[in-house]
């Protein structure tokens, strides 16, 4: 009777102090990379300072709990071809359950209320995931901010090829007046010629 009484109570205090690792985890990653269908997402201090925040604000009463998912590094890979993805990555090698890695990768989706973090050693993608129960939270806002903060690059980068076609018209505007200055001018000149030797 004591036995199992001593298991019910102990077993909440294991899970719950496991779940203060898995979170704790995130903030002693030393790089973040965020990833946008396949390309690495250049971010400013101010624009990391944000995506840590509502980072945070995701899965701090997130739940650690085993996960049934597996990591196959091909499939992961060609999975990361598409949709957003944040990965952590450390200055040494972590062992958790007898689960080591150096990096955790995560996809952000909306409207999910877990997800597998999957373990990453020396770029390889293999094995066993980790799994966060959100709790009631998702990552909508996180999705929605990185999302429109690809959206507003795209943007900025039509605007200024636009500019660049805007620049080369004008030069060709320019270019056409001086020539139709130059025909007005070689015409001129012919006429006062033509005038002196008559």
């Amino acid at each position: 009777m004591f036995r199992w009484l001593f298991l019910f109570l102990t077993l909440p205090i294991l899970f719950c102090s496991q779940n203060n690792v898995m979170v704790n985890l995130f903030c002693e990653a030393n790089m973040i990379e965020i990833y946008k269908d396949g390309e690495t997402l250049q971010v400013s201090t101010n624009q990391l300072d944000e995506i840590d925040t509502l980072f945070y604000e995701s899965i701090s009463e997130s739940l650690s709990m085993p996960a049934f998912g597996v990591s196959i590094d091909s499939l992961t890979k060609e999975a990361m071809k598409s949709g957003i993805w944040i990965e952590f990555f450390f200055d040494q090698t972590i062992i958790i359950n007898e689960m080591p890695f150096d990096s955790l990768l995560i996809e952000i989706k909306e409207d999910i209320c877990g997800t597998n973090v999957i373990r990453g050693n020396d770029g390889v993608y293999q094995g066993r995931c980790f799994y966060l129960d959100l709790n009631g939270k998702n990552f909508n806002d996180l999705f929605q901010y990185l999302n429109l903060l690809t959206e507003t690059e795209e943007t900025e980068v039509e605007l200024e090829s636009q500019e660049i076609e805007e620049v080369e018209i004008v030069e060709n505007e320019i270019n056409s007046e001086t020539e139709n200055e130059k025909d007005k001018n070689l015409t001129k000149s012919k006429k006062t010629l033509l005038e002196k030797l008559n």
